[in-house]
């Protein structure tokens, strides 16, 4: 059969169906046009960056409008003029043409212009027939309003930060954990989980060196929830006999063995009921009682040592080690299926050298201690706590106390000098130097910055004048002081 054409209305209603075929063929229609030097100036003035031409002799030879607007300048005034005539006028600080003309390559700098705007200049070479740079062109863009943009997100996750310090400051108030310090980010972040795991049941495994507080983080997690108001006992595993953990931890029944009490014990689980129990030291517990942890884990039920009846607790499972309990799956010494059980919710403690910050507080917190318990006052002097917030702390918080209790003690005036901290700290100082890995960047830095300001507040009596000095706001500088609790004018431990 030979071909029939479609009907005229079908062929008009095909076409319409592509409604985009026009712009298309308008599009292709403009590329086949000569493309012409006013039709180039035309697209280089519609542009809202900056466009600018200089020759090989550093000479200004052409402006946009844009380039004009961000620089305040007028063409008639500027073209025809040298790189170094401009820079000498003041039009700008620093120029990107003697960059590409030297390296024959495209360049990037920041640049400050006469405006007051902060520019991303862009400077690119053009190159003629022999392969000479004939032209730069430079384009131009402003930062101005990213910059402010910045500023306003800084500032507004500086008043986060100022209000998740206060909050967390506040639930420590609440909660009467007075010998808490967190004034570091990484405490607050630490604090901050603490507070959003407290009232729910599910196990917190805390993990962290020895000393560094996770007792007090358990009883600060009990304190917060809604079982505060119920016991909250703890039980260190590893100073416990492995034959007497079992009965100390799920009691045991009349004449479970020689020497047993009369009537039988209620354990630690059972006297817990309805509060929160601490296991410290869980990596001690052996390969049969590890298998009694989980099922009681599974089913909050358990069974006192020779006796048969189950009995049943409500109680929250806090679990603590300074071990890494991965390693000991790996090592056979502990149960895989118990660790999953027990990482639920896992909290990790940073060591005292990696929230320095908080260490001026802590020493104050342990030397009001010591003040109330013997009767006298004593302080730190700047030097000998510069030297303390230098030294590594193996021991963390514990060691902390201890170097302190010592001096508070063996100390012949009020304020503690550096002559008075014991060699381990000053000669450790170097060692620690020697020995200890680099740092990362963030807690060198923050390290710097309190030594900073800590020379600040004792050149300085006003926040003002600091601010005047460091170039900075003096909110920014009251923030930074409160962050590392330094106080101005202060030689001796900040307030």
């Amino acid at each position: 059969m030979p071909h029939r054409a479609p009907p005229a209305n079908q062929v008009r209603q095909s076409q319409a169906d592509r409604p985009a075929a026009a712009p298309i063929n308008r599009r292709l229609e403009f590329l086949n046009q000569p493309v012409t030097l006013d039709l180039v100036f035309q697209i280089l003035e519609a542009m809202t960056d900056g466009v600018w031409v200089c020759d090989a002799n550093e000479t200004l030879v052409w402006v946009n409008s844009a380039c004009e607007q961000l620089n305040d300048i007028q063409r008639h005034l500027v073209c025809g003029k040298t790189v170094d005539q401009l820079l000498g006028q003041g039009n700008y600080d620093r120029d990107v043409t003697h960059q590409v003309l030297r390296t024959r390559k495209p360049s990037a700098i920041i640049q400050k212009v006469r405006s007051g705007r902060t520019l991303l200049v862009h400077g690119v070479p053009v190159f003629d027939d022999r392969g000479e740079v004939s032209l730069v062109v430079g384009t131009e863009r402003d930062l101005t309003e990213l910059n402010a943009l910045r500023e306003q997100i800084y500032r507004a996750r500086s008043i986060q930060e100022k209000f998740q310090s206060e909050l967390t400051a506040l639930s420590i108030e609440r909660c009467g954990s007075d010998n808490l310090v967190a004034n570091s980010g990484p405490m607050q972040r630490v604090l901050d989980t603490c507070l959003r795991v407290a009232n729910f049941d599910s196990t917190v495994l805390l993990t962290g060196e020895t000393g560094t507080g996770k007792s007090m983080i358990a009883g600060f997690i009990h304190k917060s929830s809604d079982r505060k108001n119920k016991p909250f006992l703890s039980l260190n595993c590893g100073a416990i006999p492995a034959g007497l953990l079992e009965a100390e931890l799920f009691g045991y029944a009349d004449g479970a063995f020689s020497g047993a009490k009369a009537g039988g014990k209620p354990g630690l689980i059972e006297a817990a009921d309805g509060g929160t129990l601490l296991l410290d030291e869980v990596d001690s517990f052996s390969m049969d009682l590890q298998v009694k942890l989980l099922t009681f884990l599974d089913t909050q039920s358990f069974i006192r040592v020779g006796d048969t009846k189950v009995r049943e607790v409500n109680v929250r499972l806090i679990v603590a080690t300074n071990q890494d309990l991965h390693e000991q799956v790996r090592r056979k010494a502990f149960r895989e299926d118990l660790l999953f059980r027990l990482n639920v919710l896992p909290i990790a403690l940073p060591p005292l050298r990696d929230r320095l910050e908080d260490l001026p507080a802590l020493a104050r917190l342990s030397l009001k201690r010591l003040s109330d318990r013997y009767g006298l006052s004593r302080t730190l002097s700047s030097d000998a706590l510069d030297v303390l917030c230098r030294y590594h702390y193996p021991g963390n918080i514990r060691e902390l106390e201890n170097i302190l209790e010592r001096v508070f003690v063996l100390a012949t005036r009020a304020c503690i000098q550096v002559s008075d901290l014991p060699g381990q700290v000053t000669e450790g100082l170097i060692l620690s130097h020697e020995a200890a890995p680099i740092q990362p960047f963030e807690i060198a830095l923050k390290q710097f910055e309190y030594q900073y300001l800590k020379s600040a507040c004792l050149q300085y009596t006003r926040q003002v004048d600091i601010a005047k000095a460091l170039g900075v706001s003096q909110s920014t500088v009251a923030r930074m002081l409160r962050r590392h609790g330094l106080k101005v004018g202060s030689p001796d431990i900040p307030n």
